[in-house]
């Protein structure tokens, strides 16, 4: 049932004095509690309590959000909370624990964080900032940057994963239909662990046969059964066995092509694989990340660790911007440059301020930004002009083509094409790339990517000091609810940091 507990009547030794005797003024906790009113908490998230039923709840909603603060400040796991609330004094006065009380379970703030659910937790990060946007901060130009996070997980290879497929019909199985558990194998086959280390490469292709067959056969059986849970286990197996195996000639081998979104593991459904670089792959997320110039996190974003990074700036900004305030330029790097990206921005009276790549031929022929462009035709490095063109009506671009009779006759031939006819492809919003390829060349746009490079100090700190290098939870929901958090963490105690009106009573 909701309703605020009134504090209980302490003894004199335990009293209110104490608290004020042995708090320092000079710790965080104590300077965010002086900045940031979390009263709202309790109302924000009323609806989520019966009014009328079961016992009155003791760790109020204030109370379970500010332990989230605390323990995504200091690192801690949910047990690590519980001690810190049930044992040290600071965090006991921040949580408005009675210093004679054990304070709550660990299991309580795994509890709050699901009821209140990734939407919820979404809303208080921007309540928060709308308090800190008032204290005259957070506002004005904008950064954007994707990190990556690595999942909770340990990952497994071909085998493993077909194994974990088998593993989760085998549970499934269990339950409908005792009897032919047993006759697949049991627990025996349900939890089988195949020692890979100890096999040599053929030995491995072996064994990938043999599980791949035993997979089939518990998926032949399975199939009999009318369970639409057992289907759905049926379905990611299949999709495993697609995704990692082929068959040459009736011999089962591991697929060589690249399979775009491709199942990492049944543990975390929504972890996938990605890369920093080409030479330093990941498995997990992303946190597409939206920072203001003097330091606060103003959106963050999670996705699993596949995703394109200037896929995901138009959601941050508009749900930013429909949450808070709108900036009015937003820099990115070069994932965010395209012109699609530029244009929507424009409609919605943001800049968007990013590197653009150079054109780039790899052919080692002569790139298009060589060539002159405008909306009537192409001018050539050799000075020859064609207004020749073709619009594709659903891409929106112009296909400009030179003949090949000037072609022929050009001295740059050799350097420019090895067809008839050069054709140089005018994009759907030229103007605005061409405009953003000269503003790259002033010194405003280096003192832009200059200011953007603090994004990344950002970054470091959260994944450094905070826990956001390695995921805490399975799925993307539950993962996107500890960057928020982290987000409001990192918020609060910057804002502790640089607020110069701090009265402290």
């Amino acid at each position: 049932m909701f309703s605020i507990p009134k504090a209980p009547q302490t003894t004199f030794i335990y009293g209110p004095t104490v608290y004020k005797k042995l708090i320092p003024e000079n710790t965080i906790l104590y300077k965010i509690n002086q900045v940031i009113d979390f009263s709202f908490v309790n109302e924000a998230c009323s609806d989520l309590y019966s009014l009328d039923n079961g016992r009155p709840i003791i760790n109020t909603p204030e109370r379970m959000f500010r332990s989230a603060i605390v323990q995504y400040l200091n690192d801690f796991s949910d047990r690590q909370m519980e001690h810190s609330a049930r044992f040290d004094i600071i965090t006991k006065w921040f949580l408005g624990i009675p210093i004679e009380d054990r304070s709550y379970d660990h299991s309580a703030l795994g509890d709050f964080r699901d009821r209140l659910g990734e939407k919820r937790w979404k809303q208080l990060f921007f309540m928060i900032l709308k308090q800190i946007e008032d204290a005259g901060f957070a506002k004005g130009n904008q950064s954007v940057d994707a990190t990556h996070v690595i999942a909770n997980i340990a990952i497994p290879g071909t085998i493993g994963l077909i194994r974990q497929g088998i593993k989760a019909i085998m549970e499934e199985i269990e339950t409908i239909d005792p009897k032919l558990f047993e006759e697949l194998g049991g627990k025996k086959t349900a939890d089988k662990k195949e020692k890979l280390h100890t096999l040599k490469t053929e030995e491995k292709k072996t064994k990938l046969v043999e599980v791949v067959e035993e997979a089939r056969a518990i998926r032949d059986k399975a199939e009999k059964l009318e369970s639409p849970l057992v289907k759905q286990k049926i379905e990611k197996l299949n999709q495993i066995l697609n995704e990692n195996i082929e068959e040459n000639n009736g011999k089962v081998r591991k697929k060589k092509e690249h399979v775009k979104n491709k199942l990492v593991s049944l543990v975390d459904e929504d972890a996938r694989h990605g890369a920093k670089s080409d030479s330093k792959p990941f498995t997990g997320y992303k946190a597409n990340i939206m920072k203001s110039d003097d330091g606060f996190v103003t959106n963050i974003i999670g996705t699993p660790g596949n995703t394109y990074d200037g896929n995901v700036l138009l959601p941050l900004v508009d749900e930013k911007t429909e949450n808070s305030s709108k900036p009015q330029k937003v820099r990115g790097d070069t994932h965010d440059r395209s012109a699609e990206n530029r244009f929507q921005m424009l409609q919605r009276g943001i800049t968007v301020v990013a590197p653009i790549q150079k054109d780039f031929n790899p052919t080692g022929l002569l790139s298009q930004d060589k060539f002159i462009l405008d909306k009537t035709g192409v001018t050539c490095p050799a000075g020859n002009r064609t207004m020749i063109s073709n619009y594709n009506e659903k891409e929106g671009t112009t296909t400009f083509k030179f003949k090949k009779e000037i072609c022929s006759m050009c001295s740059l031939k050799d350097q420019c094409t090895k067809q008839d006819g050069r054709t140089i492809t005018m994009g759907k919003h030229h103007d605005l790339v061409k405009e953003a390829k000269e503003y790259n060349k002033t010194q405003d746009f280096k003192d832009d990517m200059k200011e953007r490079a603090h994004i990344e100090p950002k970054n470091a700190e959260m994944k450094r000091f905070h826990g956001m290098e390695r995921a805490r939870y399975w799925g993307l929901p539950k993962v996107n609810v500890q960057f928020i958090i982290t987000a409001i963490a990192v918020n609060l105690k910057r804002l502790a940091n640089v607020s110069a009106s701090v009265c402290y009573l």
